[in-house]
């Protein structure tokens, strides 16, 4: 039957061409529905976005679901799949993930589906390929679809490009066991192009490449302008080359999407394969990976595993001898796939009649990633590979550079005017203000330097309101400071966060009331969504918040690439922190930072004692062996507290020793002491370069400093510990508020932090004494203003 491309052009049309293919095939339609949805389908799920954008032929990307049931663990794989959706969306393509949800086969999961796939809460999830849907819809069970199964809900929605990680294929010995993945099978008989990053590395490649010959299956690899003179082969999943060489080769965009248009113009009914390599940045090498393989066959036979079972020992052994690079790669892949096709999607909208700039990002996500126009022609010339990096290694658009997560609240505060009458109304004042720590943090970063940086980094809070008048005074405060609330959950089940206090005309508090419970109840699945929506490089949270969500921003901070940084907030809440599973040891550590007073430290130590944080003799204390605290850097301080009375006052209430004990699980700790000024504790990993920095006699840095002493302690391995303490700013007017003033600081250092390309507290950065000494500038701003936040003064800050 001729495909008639007219169809591809005409949005109106009562019948079109893919209506009566899919008669041809059997599938019935309604009467009179000319193309008013896909719901002829039966069963078949539809999103409203999705359906509207196949019905106006706006670009659509599949994605599959497998790697969110079976490929990482909760919460990292609703991270993992927002992250993807939000990469289609910056490149203009609508995302359309696919999984069966309670029987029902569903194309364009809503955020809930995906929480939903994702948390099993003790229910199994299944692995749906193409022979167990018809099991899967009769039992109503959700799973999530292989490449397969993906391919056949893509065809039934209309959809032509779908992008996935890795391909399935012919297993190794596969001539003999007979085990062929069924998604070779797929590509032979439905029109749809998968995008990936070649074969599994752990399949036979060569083998899976001649059985696509034999089915027809057209397979290219892309020229990304980064591979050597010589013959392209195809990427193995993990890495760039597998030695098997590649059919053809294609080298921009736009030949890929007339490849699809061709073979659909001919109604041919089968898939094509995009090869993409994985970028240099990220590729494993070969040498290494082939070898990890070997192990993890030899390691699968002499255990005599086999079957099904052979590819989930495989990928486990490969991650662990890895050391989770192999997950992580799989991350970035699918990532950097889900561009290529947005791509492709886009050029083929075009060839079938679709604007070319109508889906263009929003101008401030082109600019946030600054990626450059694919080429569009089949010419033969090669990427400059510079340029091919720059266009070709895809992220999840940086939208944000700092969140903070914690409390938000409205502060209400009475002052009576005359003398107070219990049991009666006085006359006096009220004001209302937003405050908590989290908001006071984020207004502080957001405000920090924006006289002197004009490219400011973008600062979002994560908190949560109650469905009520305080929760909407608090969003339009939000809206009004520029923080915007875009992250703020709201609960009707909760009242918004409010501190309440009576003070009489002298200004004493007679009685105040706090109900803070909300921040306490604040959804982990809301704040996993916003940080992979975000993708910040640093986030903040403070101890409002519980140990479990504590535990899920640690956990994801390697998965999403941000720093994490830890606000004690108070000496009450200071132990929340330990409580958590996610804390491991240097270099593995999660936590980059915390800025605690000396009585929050205190406190910390201790909840870390109680709770056998201090126990670990397989990571924690081989760390602090390492950094030699009971040896060299003893002496030194002993050394220095004869000259120095706070360093003697810090040894004799154990400082050090508290400070030295947490140091493994946070290489940077920044001591918060008020007026006596702020003490930076740290780990290094380049001791020898640093202690030239240092005049070891005098205890300080050679040339200029600000610093009041500098020391740096030897371990071994190259490692060590830095300890330099840096005075108060200079008070020349009264204390006026107390409250904001370690937000402040808190604020304006996680805006130094995310507004520089360096590790600015690395020893040896120019940056880091600027940094420091700014910290407490901000905080004396706060010191000499009426509110918590001196707004004004932070922003003439450097």
């Amino acid at each position: 039957m001729q495909q008639d491309n007219s169809s591809f052009r005409t949005r109106g049309n009562k019948i079109t061409t893919i209506m009566l293919r899919n008669f041809r095939n059997g599938l019935r339609c309604r009467k009179s529905i000319g193309y008013r949805g896909l719901s002829h389908i039966p069963k078949l799920h539809i999103s409203s976005e999705v359906e509207e954008a196949v019905k106006y032929n706006k670009p659509v990307v599949s994605l599959e679901s497998t790697i969110i049931t079976h490929g990482l663990p909760y919460p990292e794989n609703i991270a993992m799949a927002k992250r993807v959706e939000e990469v289609v969306r910056s490149y203009g393509a609508v995302p359309a993930t696919v999984a069966f949800i309670d029987g029902k086969p569903t194309v364009g999961l809503t955020e809930k589906e995906i929480e939903y796939l994702a948390d099993a809460n003790g229910e199994s999830r299944v692995k749906i390929s193409r022979r167990d849907i018809p099991l899967v819809m009769s039992l109503n069970q959700t799973g999530g679809t292989t490449i397969a199964a993906t391919m056949i809900l893509s065809k039934l929605a209309n959809i032509s490009v779908f992008a996935t990680g890795g391909l399935g294929g012919v297993h190794r010995h596969g001539e003999v066991t007979m085990d062929v993945s069924a998604d070779l099978d797929e590509l032979s008989k439905t029109p749809v192009a998968v995008v990936c990053s070649g074969p599994k590395s752990i399949l036979d490649v060569q083998r899976t490449m001649e059985y696509l010959e034999t089915k027809g299956v057209p397979v290219m690899t892309y020229d990304d302008g980064d591979f050597k003179d010589g013959p392209i082969n195809i990427p193995g999943f993990y890495t760039r080359d597998s030695g098997v060489p590649s059919p053809y080769t294609i080298n921009s965009i736009l030949t890929a999407a007339k490849v699809i248009e061709s073979g659909k113009s001919l109604d041919l009914e089968n898939g094509f394969l995009f090869c993409i390599p994985p970028p240099v940045a990220i590729a494993l090498p070969s040498d290494f990976i082939n070898e990890v393989i070997k192990e993890a066959q030899h390691a699968a036979q002499a255990l005599n595993i086999t079957g099904k079972a052979v590819t989930p020992f495989m990928l486990d052994f490969i991650n662990t001898k890895t050391k989770g690079e192999s997950v992580s790669c799989n991350v970035s892949f699918v990532l950097h796939n889900a561009g290529i096709a947005s791509q492709i999607a886009k050029e083929l909208s075009v060839l079938r009649g679709g604007s070319k700039t109508y889906f263009e990002p929003p101008l401030d996500l082109r600019q946030k990633t600054q990626r450059e126009p694919l080429p569009s022609s089949g010419a033969s010339t090669k990427l400059d590979k510079k340029a091919a990096l720059k266009t070709f290694t895809v992220q999840s658009p940086a939208i944000v550079d700092a969140v903070v997560v914690g409390s938000i609240a409205m502060d209400n505060i009475s002052k009576i005017s005359a003398k107070s009458i219990m049991g009666d109304s006085n006359p006096g004042s009220i004001s209302s203000s937003a405050g908590g720590v989290g908001f006071n943090i984020a207004l502080a970063a957001h405000n920090s330097g924006k006289t002197s940086q004009i490219d400011r980094p973008v600062v979002k809070l994560i908190s949560a309101v109650g469905k009520d008048i305080a929760g909407e005074q608090i969003r339009f405060v939000l809206e009004d400071t520029g923080l915007t609330a875009d992250g703020i959950e709201v609960q009707p089940e909760y009242n918004s966060a409010q501190y309440s206090a009576v003070h009489d005309s002298s200004g004493s508090l007679v009685v105040a009331c706090a109900d803070m419970s909300i921040t306490e109840n604040l959804s982990e699945s809301h704040v996993t969504s916003k940080l992979s929506k975000y993708s910040p490089k640093f986030v903040l949270f403070d101890s409002n918040i519980m140990p479990d969500l504590m535990s899920s921003i640690l956990k994801n901070a390697p998965v999403m690439g941000y720093k994490s940084i830890y606000e004690p907030t108070s000496v009450i809440k200071a132990n929340r922190l330990s409580k958590s599973a996610s804390l491991h040891c240097f270099p593995n550590n999660e936590l980059f930072l915390m800025t605690p007073t000396l009585s929050e430290l205190e406190t910390l130590y201790k909840s870390f004692t109680e709770n056998e944080k201090f126990s670990d003799f397989d990571e924690w204390f081989p760390v602090l062996d390492a950094l030699g605290v009971d040896s060299k850097l003893r002496m030194g301080l002993d050394i220095l507290s004869q000259r120095n009375s706070l360093v003697k006052r810090y040894l004799e209430r154990g400082v050090f020793q508290q400070a030295l004990n947490l140091l493994p699980y946070c290489p940077n700790i920044i001591l918060k002491d008020g007026a006596q000024g702020i003490t930076i504790i740290q780990i290094t990993s380049n001791v020898e370069d640093d202690m030239k920095l240092v005049n070891k006699t005098a205890f300080s840095l050679k040339g200029e400093t600000a610093s009041s002493y500098s020391l740096v302690g030897e371990g071994k391995q190259g490692m060590g510990v830095i300890v330099q303490h840096f005075p108060a700013a200079d008070l020349k007017s009264d204390i006026k508020n107390v409250t904001g003033a370690g937000d402040s600081l808190a604020g304006y250092l996680l805006y130094k932090l995310s507004s520089s390309d360096s590790n600015v507290l690395e020893f040896s950065n120019e940056l880091r004494e600027k940094t420091l000494m700014g910290c407490q500038l901000a905080a004396f701003t706060s010191l000499n203003h009426q509110e918590a936040i001196n707004v004004e003064g932070l922003r003439h800050l450097e």
